[in-house]
């Protein structure tokens, strides 16, 4: 993919984008060095982000209330609660060696628009294409839920891919850790369709509306990188 595909992004707050720039530069300046500290510093914030933006950005913006935030809010604190448990667990014995593969991950989910900081991850141009359709489809009133909870399910599975399967792969892990990261996936997964398949239908037209179009903004093209 170039830099012209759509990505699904979010600019990062002034805190994370400070904590993004330092670990990557530290490891970037001394790649000899231990950037635990670093580290430690920037993945629960960034991993609270994530689940704000992904979860209470779209209740926030549709003013959900009811059953649909009750299935959006339980699944992020399923979430939440594996992801702390996992990062625990995972970052204290990262080696010099896996802390630079994070870094050079870290880089490909940093994208700058007019000198802001974006956290992002491309969409396939197929994938693009359908969930821009989809989600002008919505906002016309002239939508499809099977579309828009398919659409969904691929944002869903490449914040997935981006922010936790390929962040775990930079690191080595032996049999216990990858049995636990695995539990975790698969806690992940459950809970983020739930949101998705039962916190969007529970929703009210003008509800699903405002959800819709706070998705849509996300969908960005970065065209200098």
């Amino acid at each position: 993919m170039n830099d012209s595909t759509l990505h699904v992004a979010f600019a990062a707050p002034e805190n994370l984008h400070a904590t993004i720039e330092s670990f990557i530069d530290g490891v970037l300046a001394s790649p000899d060095q231990c950037h635990l500290e670093e580290l430690e510093a920037l993945v629960p914030p960034f991993v609270n982000v994530l689940l704000a933006t992904f979860f209470k950005g779209p209740i926030e913006a549709s003013g959900a209330s009811g059953s649909a935030a009750r299935f959006i809010l339980g699944a992020m604190n399923v979430i939440q609660r594996a992801a702390d448990s996992l990062v625990s667990r995972l970052l204290k014995n990262t080696t010099q060696v896996e802390q630079q593969k994070l870094a050079e991950h870290f880089s490909t989910l940093r994208k700058y628009n007019k000198n802001n900081l974006f956290v992002a991850f491309p969409l396939e141009p197929s994938q693009a294409e359908k969930a821009s359709l989809v989600f002008q489809m919505f906002l016309q009133g002239e939508g499809n839920m099977d579309q828009l909870l398919e659409v969904m399910q691929v944002i869903n599975d490449g914040a997935i891919e981006h922010f936790m399967d390929r962040s775990v792969g930079c690191l080595s892990l032996g049999r216990i850790n990858r049995a636990l990261v695995s539990a975790a996936r698969v806690t992940v997964c459950k809970a983020s369709a739930s949101a998705t398949h039962k916190g969007l239908v529970a929703m009210d037209t003008n509800a699903r509306k405002a959800v819709v179009n706070y998705f849509d903004n996300m969908l960005i093209r970065f065209d200098d990188g």
